[in-house]
């Protein structure tokens, strides 16, 4: 009998946590630097996600970028293309102390800045993630919940890495 109960009360438990894990989750890692620094983590299912962004004002909901339509075709294009090219360098661009390079690596591409020591951008941007965005893309604008979509099968680890004097935000798929 309690077999019977223990497993009816952890079904919905199991049931949720595979749901969850088949749609992906999204960890926020916040720190911030100093004696009142805080550190957040935040585990964000993009199930959940893609939820609430129905509750949420239009201007999180709809992307405007009317400029994006003469570049569509050439941005599928390229997105294409990429995807059985070997691994480069696209573009570097070094001055004083800051740094950006965009570059090609596996199914990815990685976009890194640097500005002196203390600030720097990390993003990993899956190209299936990229052409799932741009395909959303209507004439006029992108749905959020496209790129929220497109993110469920982007690979597991870092997505976006930002320092800013000693304090950091990560997102990774888990």
């Amino acid at each position: 009998m309690f077999v019977k109960v223990g497993i009816a009360l952890i079904s919905p438990f199991v049931l949720i946590a595979i749901l969850l894990s088949a749609t992906g989750v999204m960890l926020v890692d916040v720190r911030e630097q100093g004696p009142d620094g805080t550190h957040l983590t935040i585990p964000v299912p993009l199930l959940l996600a893609q939820t609430a962004l129905t509750f949420a004002p239009d201007e999180a909901r709809y992307v405007e970028c009317p400029e994006f339509a003469r570049y569509q075709g050439v941005a599928e294009k390229v997105l294409e293309e990429l995807k059985d090219t070997p691994d480069f360098v696209m573009v570097e661009v070094e001055e004083r102390d800051q740094w950006v390079q965009v570059r090609k690596e596996g199914d990815s591409l990685k976009i890194r800045v640097k500005d002196g020591d203390q600030e720097s951008v990390e993003v990993n941007l899956p190209l299936s993630a990229a052409r799932r965005i741009v395909e959303a893309y209507d004439g006029h604008g992108f749905p959020t919940k496209a790129a929220i979509w497109a993110l469920r099968r982007a690979p597991m680890g870092t997505l976006v890495h930002v320092k800013d004097h000693g304090d950091e935000v990560k997102i990774r798929r888990l």
